[in-house]
């Protein structure tokens, strides 16, 4: 019986999405993947089902295309049930969603059917991955031993070379309090023999991840406060009370950096980006980080409105300030 499940989030991306599933296609092992579509227009849904038909092929750049390992592409609605979960099945399960809910909604949608259908592993792989072909087999050992919650492997930037873009993250006391902006020396990781260890991490890197769904459901599933970016940080915080989080750096995966988030506007990113970190300060940060955390983004608004020029970013950063500090909006 499969008892792993394989979750990917589409929105107007057929592309990416595309290689994606081909590359989780070229596993072996017992899986069902899910594809939540997130409000895409027709065409994308008819992209993806030409790919599955082999009218359509993947990006050779990122993915050479082999035989069809895969069987059936299944509409499904999220009140229906897997009644067929037989071995060397492989079925390509779609769910439309009418609108876009968000990253964290959507990604909840399936961990919610998945648990009720009683799969015991849940792996997210965001589109804009290509896996390789060993992905499922090594990443389902590292999280197998019972002290271990969730694992997530070495992520590769996939368009610089042998540049490593989450190796493992360690908290360190300055990342709420001045986000991102204390590595003042914007240092680039390139993999080495040091990087090829599973360690224990902070943080799982959500867009490429593993969890055991009764951990999941322990915890209570992704935040939806959260409608893209930082949910992981946050959901990390809570599952490591239930086991470690691991790192398996002998694993290597690519991703394509920015191209799925390219799709929406600056305003929009620049929007979700700024509240979710704010989100994710008032979540899980101390009485300290949020004293120097809310204050760096106010000092950096005041940046911003007399400096920058990017007019989109501009709102979409204001925009974001005005519904956490003055009306507490989601």
């Amino acid at each position: 019986m499969i008892n792993s499940a394989i979750v990917v989030l589409n929105w107007n991306d057929w592309r990416n999405t595309i290689d994606c599933l081909e590359s989780i296609y070229q596993n072996n092992g017992d899986f069902d993947v899910f594809l939540i579509d997130n409000g895409s227009n027709f065409e994308n849904i008819q992209r993806i089902s030409n790919w599955h038909n082999g009218k359509l092929l993947p990006n050779r750049n990122f993915i050479k295309p082999k035989l069809k390992n895969y069987n059936e592409l299944i509409f499904m609605n999220l009140k229906d049930n897997i009644f067929n979960k037989q071995k060397n099945i492989r079925n390509l399960y779609i769910f439309r969603n009418k609108k876009n809910l968000g990253l964290t909604a959507g990604l909840n949608q399936a961990y919610s059917f998945l648990i009720r259908n009683k799969y015991d592993y849940i792996l997210r792989i965001d589109n804009d991955f290509i896996i390789p072909g060993d992905y499922f087999k090594k990443i389902i050992k590292t999280i197998k031993p019972k002290d271990i919650a969730s694992a997530s492997p070495k992520i590769m930037h996939a368009f610089i070379k042998k540049s490593v873009w989450f190796q493992g993250f360690k908290m360190k006391w300055s990342y709420l309090k001045f986000q991102r902006t204390m590595n003042l020396q914007k240092k680039r990781y390139f993999d080495n023999q040091n990087l090829n260890k599973i360690i224990e991490t902070d943080v799982i890197c959500g867009c490429c991840s593993i969890y055991k769904s009764y951990i999941l459901k322990k915890s209570g599933l992704g935040d939806e406060d959260f409608f893209y970016g930082p949910e992981d940080m946050e959901l990390s915080y809570r599952l490591k009370k239930y086991g470690k989080l691991i790192c398996n750096q002998k694993i290597k995966t690519f991703h394509k950096i920015a191209r799925s988030s390219s799709i929406a506007k600056t305003y929009d990113r620049t929007y979700q980006s700024t509240h979710g970190f704010l989100i994710l300060i008032k979540k899980i940060g101390t009485l300290t980080d949020k004293l120097f955390g809310y204050s760096f983004f106010i000092i950096r608004g005041l940046y911003y409105f007399f400096f920058l020029k990017n007019h989109e970013k501009k709102q979409g950063y204001f925009k974001a300030l005005k519904f956490f500090f003055v009306r507490n909006e989601k």
